[in-house]
């Protein structure tokens, strides 16, 4: 393998790293934000974090396809430049409004790096290795989640909340420098027929419209008229999304792609875990601090070894799938994960020690995910034809993020008032649904997945480049 691959992986491993990591550091300067700007409600505040996630679901589609059309370096280079601009207007922004607008400029770059860093290297890579790929460049996020809150709270243990959402623009910049240098310039796909313009407004106001009515339903209630008009304005452009990508040649979601097994099986099997882990992880702060009784330390000390245990088996995992195939490997890491949220649902309660009520469930949990983050994504992008790599991984990503918001907004309503104090029983309930629907992964991945290496070509891929 040349040097330029590996080195193409390292800077699009590394910008997965800083996407998570702004992402998670973010969180740990909310307090910070909320005592400076003391005229403007938490709601409001909020929207640092949640709005970063919100604009980054919704063009994440939009991304995937520039980058097939335009080629995948540019689109990256655009959306390093784009993520810079963003963190450097955070961080000078003088109004709370200024400062969630500036995340959304970072939020686009974002979602312009996610699909097309992956889509840019997995090409130089021999298939037989694009699961240690896909697992190496996935665990990078892990990473980047597990070490920004110690790194955060230590800046802003010496500087101010600034220098949190500054701290990105140099690493970007040099992120964007090594791009252009390493990565292999391929070539852009420029059909002759123009892209779906109405199905890309209508699908980016869907996916905007329904992430924003499951962040903010818990906050404004559910039948605010804010959150009812927004809920109506996103189903019915999801309407005219579905029926102009059905009908147009350049779609911006190639419907077709679900046609390819492979794609459609672990695609909703990542969902059912990222719903699953990420709520779960919601629900850890707010189990130690109120029935525990946790401090914020100790809260992020016992967080620890799951992300540990991940990043360190993640490698191995993408190997072993390279070698022995995906489907048990898969199955494996459902089952794992579905375990360990039933461990927390049976063993977790007052008075029993952490070592041996959270520390085995949150292993597990890991493992699960070591199993399924980096080889699923491989594994879903396995039969995909090469120039649609991009607009697939988008697709890929952009339903495991909205699994995550859809499992925090459903812990969140399974709680009940989050801002109050919440009874044993309600974190068991959040627990045994988390279950059922994670193992709902296991049948679906051993029993559908196709085990054996059967490429197909989406049939209106095939229409485009005949055409």
């Amino acid at each position: 393998m040349s040097r330029r691959a590996n080195a193409g992986l390292v800077v699009a491993a590394s910008a997965m790293l800083l996407i998570s990591f702004v992402g998670t550091a973010t969180n740990i300067a909310v307090p910070v934000l909320q005592a400076e700007f003391t005229d403007s409600p938490l709601s409001t505040i909020s929207w640092v974090v949640s709005g970063f996630n919100v604009v980054q679901v919704t063009f994440m589609l939009l991304g995937g396809r520039l980058a097939d059309r335009l080629g995948r370096k540019s689109v990256f280079l655009a959306g390093m430049l784009l993520f810079a601009l963003g963190a450097g207007l955070s961080g000078f922004a003088p109004t709370i409004l200024l400062v969630v607008a500036a995340r959304a400029i970072q939020a686009i770059g974002a979602a312009l790096i996610l699909p097309s860093s992956l889509a840019a290297v997995l090409p130089e890579f021999p298939r037989e290795r694009h699961a240690t790929v896909v697992s190496m460049w996935s665990s990078m996020g892990v990473f980047g989640s597990a070490a920004a809150p110690t790194i955060a709270a230590g800046v802003l243990g010496v500087a101010s909340w600034r220098a949190v959402f500054l701290l990105a623009v140099p690493i970007a910049l040099l992120a964007f420098v090594a791009g252009y240098f390493v990565l292999t310039p391929d070539a852009a796909r420029k059909p002759e027929r123009r892209l779906d313009w109405l199905g890309a407004t209508a699908g980016t106001l869907a996916l905007g419209g329904v992430v924003l009515v499951i962040v903010q339903g818990r906050v404004w209630g559910w039948t605010d008229v804010r959150i009812l008009a927004v809920g109506l304005l996103a189903l019915v452009s999801a309407a005219v999304f579905v029926r102009s990508s059905l009908r147009h040649d350049e779609p911006l979601l190639d419907f077709d792609l679900f046609s390819i097994r492979s794609f459609t099986v672990v695609t909703l099997a990542t969902s059912l875990l990222a719903l699953s882990t990420t709520a779960t992880w919601f629900l850890y702060p707010l189990f130690m601090r109120e029935i525990w009784d946790y401090s914020t330390f100790q809260v992020g000390l016992a967080m620890t070894p799951g992300p540990l245990v991940l990043v360190v088996v993640a490698p191995f995992s993408g190997r072993f799938a390279d070698r022995n195939g995906y489907r048990g490997l898969l199955t494996l890491g459902a089952a794992m994960a579905s375990l360990g949220t039933a461990w927390m649902a049976i063993f977790l309660a007052p008075g029993r020690p952490y070592v041996l009520a959270f520390l085995p469930g949150t292993c597990m949990i890991a493992l699960g995910m070591s199993f399924m983050l980096g080889p699923g994504n491989s594994a879903a992008l396995r039969d995909v034809p090469e120039s649609q790599l991009g607009a697939a991984n988008a697709a890929y990503n952009t339903c495991r993020l909205f699994g995550g918001s859809l499992g925090v907004a459903m812990a969140a309503s399974l709680l009940g008032n989050v801002q109050g104090a919440h009874p044993l029983s309600s974190f068991r309930l959040s627990w045994w649904v988390l279950v059922l629907l994670m193992a709902l992964a296991v049948p679906l991945l051993w029993f559908a997945y196709p085990g054996r290496d059967r490429p197909a070509v989406p049939r209106r891929a095939m229409r485009v480049r005949q055409a």
